[in-house]
């Protein structure tokens, strides 16, 4: 399981709320907010889930935009990231940088550091 670990209180909510979720027509939107620059890119995992096991339609990165420098990098990054049906182990990319404009933001498999968070 790569999902970080979880308090019964916190799976008992889990439980409840996949509950829920099944109840609701296919149709419906569900937007659910995801806390940003956690350890370990917690967030890609919790993403990746919500996505996948909960059916969530849409996830609100909280904080992704600042106003510091990295805004457009980060919320690039997540987006990429949560969204990749690839191995999180092991991804190639193609070098079109100079193409799409996307430099400096890279498939790979080790935790990214942000300086936003060397300043909490």
């Amino acid at each position: 399981n790569m999902l970080p670990k979880s308090t019964d209180e916190e799976d008992a909510a889990i439980i409840e709320l996949r509950e829920v979720l099944s109840t609701r027509p296919k149709s419906t939107v569900t937007i659910a907010p995801l806390a940003t620059m956690q350890t370990e890119n917690g967030e890609i995992k919790l993403g990746k889930h919500y996505a996948s096991s909960l059916k969530i339609s849409s996830l609100l990165l909280e904080n992704a935009c600042v106003g510091d420098d990295e805004d457009v990098p980060y919320s690039q990054y997540a987006i990429e990231e949560i969204g990749k049906k690839s191995s999180s182990s092991f991804s190639m990319t193609g070098l079109t940088g100079s193409t799409n404009g996307h430099f400096g933001v890279s498939s790979h498999g080790g935790e990214a550091k942000w300086r936003r968070n060397e300043n909490k």
